[in-house]
């Protein structure tokens, strides 16, 4: 007889769980009837009410907003992907703008290059001003002079 109880008692708790999981699962009604009062009931409203406002399951109290937040997360997240796609293809865009520059520029780019070449070789540079006088470069400009050849180098040439 103690088996039989013991079967009886691990029985109950199940059964109750059960009983609770369907009892959740019912409709409930909210109407307003003619004196303008609002009802929520399990059992659909007469006949004769004025308003029948909706009906719902009942739902967990925190699931809508849940979902709310899960669905403007997934905004947000399409938003992010779609910005960046956007700068991507920007950027694609800027490359090839870039690489066409430099293609362009590969004539002028064998010119800076051998200047480079010339000012980097140790020889004294000679140079004319705007009266026609010819002046020797000092250590300071070729030193000038050879950082913007650099960097119109690195700058505008493939």
């Amino acid at each position: 007889m103690n088996r039989n109880h013991k079967w009886i008692l691990a029985a109950i708790p199940l059964m109750a769980l059960i009983s609770i999981q369907v009892s959740h699962a019912q409709p409930f009604y909210k109407w307003v009837d003619e004196k303008g009062a609002t009802h929520y009931t399990q059992t659909p409203p007469p006949q004769k009410a004025v308003k029948k406002v909706a009906v719902t399951t009942l739902v967990p109290a925190d699931s809508t907003t849940a979902i709310k937040n899960l669905e403007a997360q997934k905004s947000k997240n399409l938003e992010a992907v779609a910005a960046d796609e956007k700068t991507v293809e920007n950027n694609k865009v800027k490359a090839a703008a870039d690489a066409a520059r430099r293609e362009k520029n590969s004539a002028a780019c064998q010119q800076i290059k051998s200047n480079l070449a010339l000012l980097q070789s140790g020889q004294r540079i000679r140079t004319m001003d705007v009266n026609g006088e010819r002046s020797y470069l000092t250590e300071d400009q070729k030193a000038a002079q050879i950082r913007q050849q650099t960097t119109q180098i690195k700058n505008d040439c493939p």
